[in-house]
């Protein structure tokens, strides 16, 4: 049998001077891994995360609830009643919980981060605290009244327009003067709140609203009230020169609240006016002394001028 050079026993050993066949064989492949996240540091940003939009809401809750009511989305008593008196409170506290702990975090968990957050998350609810504890004396502190004027034994009554606009008005408050009466802070033997007359209340609290006379005659004052009261932002609606009457209403910025304005003017002694101002709010019970500051400000404007 004939043997190729290519067949070679088993046995026959290397060819020197051949070169050596050299078998690849693949890299083991290495995934690369990414670090793991320790679990204090994710448990830090998660509760940096809630802190910072508590931070954002609780606030942001009181601003729509005012807001909100304004432009007609729900109404009042939702907007003060439950978001201002009863869900934003809730938020405060949350928030301020949630700030002590992420500070806590952020001085013991290292590196130290979130510090500006958690400091923020506290400041927050003491402002807003502080302003609601503020709002709170300043009701206890007044009477429990809506209707202020300079003349409570004949108060300026107020036109069609306005009483067309307030009968329209769901819970309005009523504009019958006489006799009105409200709670105060005292109690009674049953422990009931002592109802006394608004006329009564408004005298001790405001002795300076009173009637106020100018030496000009009637004509020219009450051009002049006109100015003052379109000056002072109030909506005129309804002018009567000969009765001597001009309505208006005040807004206020937050919750829409609208105050009905009426402007009383009739000749004094000799060739001066009398002027006499109510101002009432159509909805709510303690006006926060809105009405007398704004009485108060027509007044001061009609001296000046």
């Amino acid at each position: 049998m004939t043997q190729t050079p290519h067949d070679k026993p088993a046995n026959t050993p290397p060819d020197p001077d051949h070169e050596p066949i050299v078998t690849e064989t693949a890299d083991p492949t290495v995934y690369d891994k990414a670090p793991t996240e320790p679990k204090l540091h994710l448990i830090r940003r998660w509760i940096l995360r809630i802190t910072l939009a508590l931070t954002i809401l609780s606030p942001l809750v009181f601003i729509l609830a005012g807001l909100g009511a304004k432009i007609g989305l729900w109404s009042w008593q939702f907007g003060l009643g439950t978001l201002t008196r009863e869900v934003g409170p809730i938020l405060l506290i949350a928030t301020a919980v949630m700030g002590l702990i992420a500070l806590l975090a952020g001085l013991l968990i290292k590196p130290r981060k979130g510090l500006i957050i958690a400091i923020f998350a506290l400041i927050i609810p003491v402002i807003a605290f502080a302003q609601l504890s503020a709002t709170r004396a300043k009701v206890a502190s007044l009477p429990f009244i809506h209707d202020i004027t300079t003349d409570t034994q004949d108060p300026p009554v107020f036109g069609s327009v306005i009483m067309a606009e307030r009968d329209a008005t769901d819970g309005v408050n009523t504009v019958d003067y006489a006799g009105k009466r409200a709670r105060t802070s005292e109690r009674d033997s049953n422990g009931e709140p002592v109802m006394k007359l608004v006329s009564a209340l408004q005298t001790q609290a405001y002795p300076e609203i009173r009637t106020l006379v100018l030496s000009e005659a009637p004509d020219v004052a009450f051009g002049r009230a006109e100015q003052v009261a379109r000056n002072m932002g109030w909506t005129i609606k309804e002018t009567d020169p000969a009765g001597g009457r001009i309505d208006a209403t005040a807004e206020t910025f937050w919750y829409g609240f609208k105050d009905d304005v009426t402007i009383r003017l009739r000749p004094a002694q000799g060739d001066g006016t009398r002027v006499d101002i109510r101002s009432t709010s159509r909805v709510g019970g303690s006006d926060l002394g809105a009405n007398a500051e704004r009485i108060g400000k027509f007044l001061d404007a009609m001296t000046e001028g």
